[in-house]
């Protein structure tokens, strides 16, 4: 079960992870938007509630059915000057914190959550969602606070309010029949809201018939069969009162519509059209589940087809989409008038769990592998026993996906051997996967246990038990599961986000400068290699070079950079990430994503964030203060005590420092309050173990005094660095003064960040593996032997090696024949012959090479010795 924000004593400092400050340039910044949704075919007034909102100029939306038009502020009265009353200007105006528009809706804009952001001067916002509705719709209206004052609304609309303090209580009366089977929905979390909602439902009688709070995350759901004819009443507030304000805001919808609660099998297989089991409440055609309950509640069921989209690697869904689920391919699924829920594509051939009796491990369901088995949680503790065989020396990754598609249990997993009756792996090693894609901006820690390399260590039978920590309270249709056993197979995906770590953000490129944007990978199947991020779809005037998320590295900076004059625009722009994978192009759209809610900087919790349905860019036409770039010219690497310069690309060994000199040109006509300090962005959690870094991994920047237009940093590679390719992103941050009011005097210091294009580091082995030859002992006159030469492989290379035995001068009458080590072998024969009046005697310490190339075109040389008698 979902966990949102636990306590993360494993995150290292944020200071450590290169967070920058928030004192930075201007940036509108939307918390709230109010109505938070309409009908479609209608039009509303709205209000955005946030941070430098000034001179906006209207709404983007990621549909273009949806339109907004700014709605001006009333003038102010002219002043009269004779009168003494006057009102005087004041000096410190507040910074503005609200814009209105009208939203107007076309009627073919399907039903589901879109994102919209503010556009001003300053550039673009953060988004927040809009929820396109199919019922009518009314606004809460104040004071609702007790019971005599509960605002009616009609059964079947939605009521768009908020929470506005810690002791707020928002009731709402409607009227119903008996038999009726009433749902009632408060949207919170799913539509970026903070409120934590506590919903509960009053018969006429004032008897509390209902309550209910975190039916999905925050969100609440009741549901009540109405026993009499009459008005009801729902009574919402903030759990606990702990809190409220204007971003406690929600969608209360009351409704007889469908309910779906879960799809089954909770994945498809992608372009294949699929029968599927809807389960949920008041479904057109729905007959109950027997022996099935959801909260205490009937459940229902109806069959559906559905058709998922031909290519995997994406997700289409028009709702909120948490770091857990982001990384996850879906697509969504709904009926007339229903809520909308996901459905998963799966990476090969699915199987449903068949037996119900397959709680112990003597009736284990036998499973074929490899295999993507879909179960389900279906009664109070219940347990599911597979079995599979296998060969000895069969590997195969074991991985259960539960958390990660939205399902309602906490997933474990215990492998054991049939034969011995002895755990390979146990429940408490296969739990809670710690690992997060970013500890603080993009969070997709989860509760499902991490995916597992089993190696079968004999021929035999072997059982997997699949349990939920909480199968005491979560069981039924929610509780569903994918259990995947399959060679590994790898893979990447990628999120890609504006380049700010704490707070809610866009990225704003401005003319002599360069912006970035943090594309971040997560490694699936044992992939390692490099990943190439390309933007798409870019303004005139704004490039970008294809950026490399290095060899292993999880994290990676792709920087755009602008011409001397652009252009005042908001782009939808596209990011492609690409790797090669078993000799195969493999490509992906990168994830849009930003940070929902933010955090103070240098606290070590995560942010709350989800994925965006576009990627803005925005271009405005203020220059950038000043310019970092990487001089590779001019760097230099220590061989045998000499600085030696590189005749092209950067191609280092394992222990080798690089001295690279970083210039900044100044372009503001403000002079620099000080130095610019030069730091390497992050490329993994703990940069004090990363292959290669910047000042071993240390947070502490290279400073480049105000006076200067040079300075250098030193490139480490550690000694254990694997060969690949690694990227090093560098940022430049300095301070300047500035006002938002071109006019005004008092100007403040804030910081203002530069990029550098990233650059490659080739890391190139000085060993593929360790050579061994094993002599055949003696070798007769006229005679020939063979000597066994092996290679334990390193680093997964598995090209050819050129084997080549270098015979002494006293080797008279000796030959030999050169051999190769084919390409993934790891042994081959070299036959030596001896002529019939060959010298007889010992030859000690008889030189073998072996010769690879890395990356093909990078020679690495192996040695070994071996002993050998020529005889009669």
């Amino acid at each position: 079960m979902r966990r949102p924000l636990l306590a993360v004593a494993f995150l290292v400092a944020s200071v450590a992870l290169g967070q920058q400050p928030q004192n930075l340039l201007p940036q509108p910044r939307i918390n709230s938007i109010f109505p938070v949704g309409a009908k479609a075919g209608t039009a509303v007034d709205v209000t955005t509630l946030g941070t430098d909102l000034d001179d906006a100029t209207g709404l983007l939306f990621s549909h273009p059915g949806i339109k907004g038009e700014l709605v001006a502020p009333p003038a102010d009265p002219p002043m009269d000057a004779k009168k003494k009353d006057a009102p005087k200007m004041s000096k410190k105006a507040a910074p503005p914190t609200e814009a209105k528009f009208k939203i107007s809706v076309a009627a073919d804009v399907p039903p589901g959550a879109y994102d919209v952001r503010v556009v001003n001067k300053w550039g673009v916002s953060n988004p927040r969602l809009f929820v396109i509705g199919d019922k009518p719709e009314v606004n809460e209206k104040e004071s609702n606070n007790d019971t005599g004052e509960a605002q009616k609304v009609e059964l079947n609309s939605v009521v768009n309010g908020v929470v506005s303090n810690q002791v707020d209580v928002d009731y709402t009366a409607f009227t119903a029949k008996a038999g009726q089977r009433v749902l009632i929905h408060c949207a919170a979390s799913s539509i970026d809201s903070k409120l934590k909602p506590l919903i509960e439902v009053f018969a006429p009688d004032g008897r509390r018939i209902a309550n209910a709070r975190n039916y999905q995350d925050a969100d609440a759901l009741a549901d009540v069969t109405i026993p009499a004819d009459g008005e009801y009443l729902v009574r919402l507030t903030e759990f606990a009162h702990q809190s409220g304000s204007a971003d406690h805001f929600y969608r209360l919808t009351i409704t007889t519509a469908p309910w779906i609660d879960a799809v089954f099998p909770p994945m498809v297989e992608p372009g294949k059209a699929t029968s599927v089991t809807v389960y949920g409440r008041n479904l057109p055609g729905g007959k109950p589940v027997a022996g099935m309950m959801l909260d205490g509640r009937p459940i229902e069921s109806i069959t559906a087809s559905v058709t998922p989209p031909i290519q995997a690697g994406q997700t289409q869904f028009r709702r909120r989409i948490d770091p857990p689920t982001g990384l996850q391919d879906s697509f969504e699924y709904r009926l007339p008038g229903s809520n909308a829920v996901p459905i998963y594509l799966a990476a090969g051939l699915i199987t449903l769990e068949k037996a119900t009796d397959n709680d112990k491990p003597e009736t284990a369901e036998p499973l074929t592998v490899p295999c993507e088995l879909a179960g389900m949680i279906e009664k109070r503790y219940d347990r599911d026993w597979y079995s599979f065989t296998a060969k000895k020396g069969d590997v195969f990754m074991v991985e259960l996906f539960a958390d990660r598609i939205g399902s309602a249990m906490d997933g474990f997993l215990t492998i054991r051997n049939a034969a011995t009756k002895q755990d390979i792996a146990s429940e408490n090693t296969l739990d809670d996967d710690v690992e997060a894609l970013h500890p603080t901006s993009f969070f997709s820690r989860n509760s499902d246990p991490v995916a597992f390399k089993f190696t079968a260590p004999a021929d035999g039978t072997f059982l997997i038990l699949v349990g939920s920590r909480d199968a005491n309270v979560s069981y039924g249709p929610r509780s569903f599961y994918r259990l995947r056993i399959s060679p590994a197979k790898p893979d990447f995906r990628a999120v890609v986000m504006p380049r700010n770590r704490e707070a809610p953000a866009t990225v704003t490129a401005r003319p002599d400068g360069e912006v970035a944007f943090d594309v971040f990978v997560e490694r699936t199947g044992g992939f390692t290699g490099p990943v190439i991020a390309t933007a798409e779809s870019l303004p005139p005037g704004v490039t970008a070079a294809p950026a490399t998320i290095g060899t292993n590295q999880k994290w990676g900076t792709l920087v755009l950079s602008a011409a001397d004059t652009l252009k005042d625009t908001e782009t939808a722009i596209k990011v492609k990430v690409s790797a090669t994978i078993n000799g195969q192009t493999v490509a992906r759209d990168a994830r849009p994503a930003t940070i929902t809610w933010g955090l103070p900087n240098q606290q070590n919790v995560p942010t709350v964030a989800r994925l965006d349905q576009t990627l803005v860019l925005a271009t405005r036409g203020d220059k950038s203060p000043f310019r970092i770039k990487a001089d590779l010219s001019a760097a230099t690497v220590k061989v045998d005590g000499k600085d030696q310069k590189f005749t092209g690309p950067i191609v280092v060994k394992a222990g080798d420092k690089i001295t690279v000199p970083v210039k900044v040109t100044w372009q503001d006509k403000e002079p620099r309050a000080g130095a610019v300090n030069v730091f390497m962005d992050a490329t993994q959690q703990n940069m004090n173990q990363a292959a290669v870094s910047v000042n071993n991994g240390q947070p502490t920047p290279t400073p480049i005094a105000k006076d200067k237009t040079e300075g250098a940093i030193v490139v480490d590679v550690r000694n254990n660095a694997a060969p690949g390719t690694y990227a090093i992103p560098l940022r430049g941050e300095t301070t300047v003064k500035f006002a938002k009011d071109p006019m005004g005097k008092d100007k403040k210091d804030v910081t203002v960040l530069a990029f550098a294009a990233p650059f490659e580091v080739k890391v190139i082995p000085t060993t593929l593996g360790r050579l061994s030859a094993q002599s055949p002992g003696n070798l007769k006159q006229g005679m020939t032997a063979e000597v066994t030469v092996r290679i334990d492989r390193q680093f997964d290379f598995d090209g050819p090696f050129v084997v080549k035995v270098q015979l002494p001068k006293e080797a008279v009458g000796v030959t030999v024949e050169d051999a190769t080590i084919p390409a993934g072998a790891s042994e081959a024969k070299v036959k030596l012959t001896a002529a019939k009046d060959a010298k007889i005697g010992g030859l000690n310490n008889v030189g073998v090479t072996a010769v690879a190339k890395w990356d093909g075109q990078y020679e690495t040389k192996h040695e070994s010795k071996f002993n050998l008698n020529v005889t009669k």
